[in-house]
């Protein structure tokens, strides 16, 4: 089955203003967000762009950058996009990275401009840090996080330094939830620049924004795509309005952009999702229904309170160092107060009590 580098080998020969942009393209976007291009392409929307090929070149001469700091599919990716006309001339600006460990902040986004007076904005999804998985955690009882606020301020800069364009918005997992609280919240003025956004298995929220009318405004605009075992997409209040992408994974792997498949200038797309993703949906829902957001946030910080104390940023490092991080986090649980522990394990009987509910039904 084809994937997003077959795309790039088919489609890569052709530019943006020879062949408007597609799904793929939108995916592809999204998964460079990922990079931290920081300090080879300008940090502000007003800085003058550089082109995409120039930057990829000089991320790779970083002495930063060693074999293995990224994954395979995000390197090869970028080796391919150097030498694609459709991508390798595009001018690329605003590569942000944020990172607080204090405020349990993790942010990414990047910009690039199209030809035909349009410009893309790609948010950042969940990297491997613990303080990203926090924020993850933080969105089933929080909302906005600060992540959503800074993608909202990051689209309106981006809107200011470009007045004439018109914007297209996405991202991959969390970054397409960030990509979708920033168009509906940066501004009723500014709303109608807005073309598309291209939500890739990104998870819903813990309020009413799909219900709201500058939602309501955007909805047909608002494009999600989610695998067929997915258990991002439909977390929290979502809107059913989506597309089921076939991918060459199975269970929660299907999750990588990379397995999706594509056909021609589109996904390859199925009517069903799999009987996996429905019943960890409604175990998840089940969840939500029966905790408070309250007891959702104490059980967040009982829960990191135990992965920190493993002494690591990461959640592969925690998984590198098994035996230790196993240690820690035993003598971490058992220093906590008798009521955390309470907490802890009656929270986690109730994911198990909807396992067997919804398993039953």
């Amino acid at each position: 089955m084809s994937s997003l580098f077959d795309y790039l080998i088919w489609r890569g020969d052709l530019s943006f203003g020879n062949a408007s942009l597609t799904p793929p393209d939108a995916l592809i976007f999204s998964m460079l967000a990922y990079i931290d291009f920081e300090g080879v392409v300008p940090r502000e929307a007003n800085e003058a762009p550089v082109r995409l090929s120039d930057a990829i070149g000089a991320y790779f001469a970083r002495p930063t950058v060693a074999e293995g700091s990224i994954s395979a599919n995000h390197e090869h990716l970028l080796h391919m996009l150097t030498v694609s006309p459709r991508f390798a001339a595009l001018r690329t600006f605003g590569a942000k990275k944020v990172f607080d460990k204090a405020h349990g902040v993790q942010f990414g986004a990047v910009s690039f401009l199209l030809p035909g007076q349009n410009v893309f904005v790609a948010f950042e999804g969940t990297n491997d840090t613990l303080v990203g998985w926090k924020e993850d955690l933080r969105m089933s009882y929080e909302c906005p996080v600060p992540a959503q606020l800074m993608a909202a301020q990051y689209l309106r800069e981006v809107a200011a330094a470009y007045p004439l364009r018109r914007i297209f918005l996405g991202g991959h997992s969390k970054g397409g939830n960030l990509a979708m609280f920033a168009a509906v919240n940066v501004g009723e003025h500014l709303r109608p620049r807005i073309r598309a956004v291209y939500n890739n298995d990104g998870p819903g929220f813990c309020d009413s924004t799909v219900t709201g009318t500058a939602y309501a405004e955007l909805r047909e605009r608002i494009m999600t795509y989610l695998p067929e075992s997915s258990i991002v997409a439909v977390l929290l209040e979502h809107d059913t309005n989506y597309k089921v992408v076939k991918s060459t994974n199975k269970g929660l792997l299907q999750h990588d952009g990379y397995s999706w498949e594509v056909e021609g200038t589109d996904f390859v797309y199925t009517d069903e999702r799999t009987a996996f993703g429905k019943k960890t949906e409604a175990i998840v829902d089940h969840f939500v229904r029966v905790t408070s957001p309250e007891r959702r946030r104490r059980f967040c910080e009982a829960l990191f309170t135990i992965l920190e104390a493993t002494e690591q940023n990461t959640v592969s490092g925690i998984l590198g160092g098994k035996r230790q991080s196993l240690k820690n986090m035993l003598s971490a649980y058992a220093d906590m107060p008798d009521e955390m522990r309470v907490l802890l394990s009656e929270t986690l009987a109730v994911l198990v009590e909807g396992r067997r509910v919804i398993g039953g039904k």
